[in-house]
């Protein structure tokens, strides 16, 4: 008996030491603007966390891997590998909770070499230490595991986006029916966006058409409107006969972009409304990163949806800031004006771009906070009402942590916010201070 007892208590000890050391994987998708605050909240949750990422800088990776234990929560001790990869808010919900056919994401995986990653400040002004930048990944590629996400964060509920039942998706050659689960949903924060004009310079020094759109400084909704509509001429901006002959044009996100949802619904565009978004042509040569033309966003697939020309737009909000700061020809005779999240915002004013005040007002925390600057949306951590385990805790955590602390890296605390809407682009209503309803 002895003997049987102490054969059974090495059996559990086994299971407890296996359970122990089980390591599990989650995998994040969504939202470009906010994925600094998650990257921070990463970092912040985990003991001795690890990473590898791609892109320019941690905080504005496009794709990153973390490694370590939980610090808290049910979970707390347990080994998580947390993978993300960020398109776009409408197409991370669209990621998770579509299950037929199976949207899959390419994620850096731990076959990239790993180092210990650190946050220095305070939320809000974190400085990222350390990880190994290693190139992007590609479907086809060694150190990538291509899989279906579990978790993403979103600028918007999922009932503003088309995921929330059957949908048809019209791909280039083929018609497919889609569903959609309805996704748990943990409101972790705020997060703002700005219009910035695009630089007003020529490669060699001179204005465009003319040296009026230098003084543009601010945008209302209905100029926004127009823009998306197809642009409007410079005049409606400077009030000068002398500016109709020069054009004005968006730079835009595409389907699956948050941003881009937000925008159209803050604006009263329409959050489904079909745009005229512009591409700009880019030179070689002497001409080389100077836009030489702009033209309507080619036809696009988008997550198996075929989009018609001037619908799309860029899928990277990095990308699209890069461009508002670039210089153009002397005979373009047009200029732009993007809307973004206010990490790819600074990138373009670091650019040669400039922020816009919109219907009057600056952008600042302060300003969201008091109901002054509306250009807003609530940011949503969500995952399938399936989840469970290690995942799930791992997922709660997340949540907590951005909800708590690491929402002011990318945007506001809800905590600090004295205003409040129900969906994006309602009203901004006065709640006061902490009442936030989520």
């Amino acid at each position: 008996m002895k003997t049987l007892k102490l054969f059974a208590a090495g059996l559990l000890a086994l299971a407890s030491a296996t359970l122990a050391s089980a390591t599990t994987t989650i995998h994040i998708v969504g939202s470009t603007a906010f994925r600094s605050s998650v990257h921070a909240a990463i970092i912040n949750m985990l003991n001795s966390p690890t990473c590898a990422y791609s892109g320019s800088a941690l905080s504005k990776a496009g794709q990153a891997t973390f490694t370590g234990t939980l610090k808290s929560g049910n979970s707390a001790g347990q080994t998580v590998i947390i993978e993300a990869d960020w398109t776009g808010s409408t197409g991370g919900i669209q990621s998770v909770a579509q299950s037929s056919p199976a949207v899959t994401k390419p994620f850096l995986t731990t076959g990239n070499t790993m180092t210990s990653v650190s946050l220095s400040g305070t939320a809000g002004s974190y400085t990222f230490n350390g990880g190994n930048n290693v190139a992007a990944v590609t479907t086809s590629s060694s150190t990538c595991e291509v899989v279906s996400p579990e978790v993403t964060m979103s600028d918007s509920f999922q009932g503003s986006s088309i995921f929330t039942g059957t949908v048809v998706l019209t791909a280039i050659s083929n018609t497919t029916t889609a569903s959609e689960a309805t996704l748990v949903d943990n409101v972790v924060g705020v997060v703002p966006f700005e219009w910035v004009r695009g630089n007003s310079n020529t490669f060699d020094g001179t204005t465009t058409a003319s040296s009026n759109f230098a003084n543009v400084a601010n945008i209302t909704t209905q100029q926004a409107i127009d823009l998306l509509n197809g642009g409007l001429p410079l005049s409606q901006f400077t009030s000068n006969a002398a500016d109709d002959a020069a054009g004005v044009f968006v730079f835009g996100r595409d389907e699956d972009s948050g941003t881009r949802l937000d925008t159209f619904a803050e604006t009263g565009f329409g959050i489904q409304s079909t745009p005229d978004q512009y591409q700009p042509t880019v030179g070689t040569g002497t001409l080389a990163g100077v836009i030489t033309a702009l033209n309507p966003w080619p036809s696009n697939a988008v997550n198996s949806i075929t989009y018609s020309a001037g619908h799309s737009g860029y899928n990277s909000g990095g990308t699209l800031a890069g461009d508002l700061g670039r210089l153009t020809t002397p005979s373009l005779a047009s200029f732009v004006i993007g809307y973004l999240g206010t990490g790819d915002a600074a990138t373009a004013i670091a650019a040669g771009g400039v922020a816009l005040t919109y219907n009057g007002v600056t952008y600042s925390p302060t300003a969201v906070q008091q109901g002054q600057y509306t250009f807003w949306s609530y940011e949503h951590l969500m995952y399938l009402n399936t989840y469970s385990g290690v995942g799930k805790d791992a997922a709660l955590a997340l949540a907590a942590q951005i909800h708590s602390v690491d929402a002011a890296q990318a945007g506001v605390l809800l905590s600090t916010m004295t205003v409040g809407r129900g969906v994006e682009g309602g009203p901004v209503t006065f709640v006061g201070l902490g009442n936030s309803p989520f």
